[in-house]
């Protein structure tokens, strides 16, 4: 009876993907199989509606980040497990899957910062901008002193500045 089932269950996954393929194959409109959906623009970085940052621009306000009032706010996006890994040095851990733990105890300062710097990995990875959006359409931050570091940890890493391991500073 189990090896009835198993068989039918194949026949019919297999049956499924035979269709799809020939309705992609067959149906002009289908959605392309080796198309990536995401929006990227024209330099192959995805679209948001942020102001971009680059590494160089971020270490030159590495001098801000400790101040009592902090003229610039960097937030790692990322997990809490690769902000421990290694980080850009004086960046608050805002884990865009679990931020409402990590915003809350900031939110004050994020609304007196005049720059808000969200990072993530850099490429393709879209945390960052999940979490910028969140920032200004959630928590009511001004869109124009939210800011995207589009290469992310990947490229801050490349250009071999410094960083920090551990914990929430």
């Amino acid at each position: 009876m189990i090896r009835t089932t198993v068989l039918q269950t194949l026949a019919f996954a297999a049956l499924c993907c035979a269709l799809s393929l020939g309705n992609a194959w067959l149906n002009p409109s289908a959605l392309a199989l080796g198309t990536n959906y995401a929006p990227a623009s024209d330099t192959g970085t995805l679209e948001h509606e942020f102001q971009s940052i680059d590494g160089d621009e971020l270490q030159s306000y590495s001098e801000f980040l400790y101040d009592e009032e902090p003229y610039v706010v960097v937030l790692d996006a990322r997990s809490s497990a690769d902000y421990e890994i290694a980080h850009i040095p004086g960046a608050y851990l805002t884990d865009h899957y679990h931020q409402q733990k990590y915003l809350d105890p900031i939110r004050d300062l994020l609304m007196s910062a005049p720059i808000i710097v969200v990072y993530c990995k850099g490429g393709d990875c879209e945390d960052s901008i999940f979490l910028a959006r969140d920032l200004a359409y959630k928590y009511d931050l001004s869109i124009e002193s939210i800011y995207i570091y589009e290469g992310g940890m990947n490229d801050w890493q490349q250009r071999k500045f410094a960083t920090t391991t551990g914990s929430q500073r």
